[in-house]
């Protein structure tokens, strides 16, 4: 009897190292994304499990590196971010298509800029006063209440729960928020947080500077464009960067950055 327990621990540590051994199996999947009446080229594809990414050529095709259960996002300024979990079918899969959808770009404040300048942006940049029509200057109601995204109330939902009794040990315990974590469903919306903050950082980056701004001044091709502003993206500095909404700081940032981009490429 104590044998065939030994034998039976034997295997299944085998089919574990085998399971791992073909997740870790890394293939590269040939896509293409569809989207009516936008551009296909450029569209950023980043597998943000191993940190890796491309970009979509003039017809939307794209090769990348993948495992599976690995994460890969889709996006663009102009489109609606698209996350994708690697599933055994899509690596069998000959040809792996991915619809995306154009995003609504909502006005949520205006800026007022003075009409003197005088073409050169890191110049006029140091001169301009701008004055801010918001909200929150015209002193409106509720300004200053942050709304939770989705995967924020997701979150919260998952970590509450009713304490219940256990009269036998004399305490109560939390079964709703102690299952999430263990089933894992606590840290993955903690990191779908974390994505969509990154993800937010790169469209306010993006609206600071339109793509004409960056590629005719900075000298990044059109197509390399979403591959420069990910590549600013893993820089340590970038967060903090961007929330201190200082838009000179931001772009003598852009301005050392795509100099070793360019030598890199």
């Amino acid at each position: 009897m104590r044998k065939s327990a030994k034998e039976y621990l034997v295997i299944l540590i085998l089919f574990q190292a085998m399971g791992m051994q073909a997740q870790d199996h890394q293939v590269t999947l040939e896509g293409n994304v569809q989207v009516v009446n936008s551009e296909l080229a450029g569209i950023h594809v980043q597998n943000i499990s191993t940190k890796k990414a491309t970009i979509t050529d003039g017809y939307g095709f794209f090769a990348l590196a993948v495992r599976l259960s690995d994460t890969v996002v889709f996006s663009s300024v102009q489109l609606k971010n698209k996350e994708i979990i690697i599933t055994q079918a899509i690596l069998e899969s000959k040809q792996f298509i991915v619809s995306l959808e154009e995003a609504e770009n909502k006005l949520e404040e205006v800026v007022v800029m003075p009409y003197n300048l005088s073409g050169d942006l890191s110049k006029d940049a140091r001169g301009l006063k701008l004055s801010t029509v918001s909200s929150s200057t015209l002193g409106l109601p509720n300004t200053h209440v942050v709304k939770m995204t989705y995967n924020e109330r997701k979150l919260l939902e998952a970590d509450r729960g009713t304490m219940i009794k256990v009269l036998p040990l004399g305490f109560a315990i939390n079964t709703h928020k102690i299952l999430n974590r263990i089933s894992g469903r606590t840290k993955m919306l903690k990191e779908r947080i974390v994505r969509e903050e990154k993800n937010n950082m790169v469209a306010q980056l993006m609206a600071y500077y339109p793509d004409s701004i960056i590629t005719k001044n900075l000298k990044i091709p059109d197509l390399q464009l979403h591959e420069f502003v990910y590549f600013c993206e893993t820089d340590e500095n970038f967060d903090a960067l961007l929330k201190s909404e200082d838009q000179l700081l931001v772009w003598e940032f852009l301005e050392r950055k795509s100099i070793v981009f360019l030598k890199t490429e």
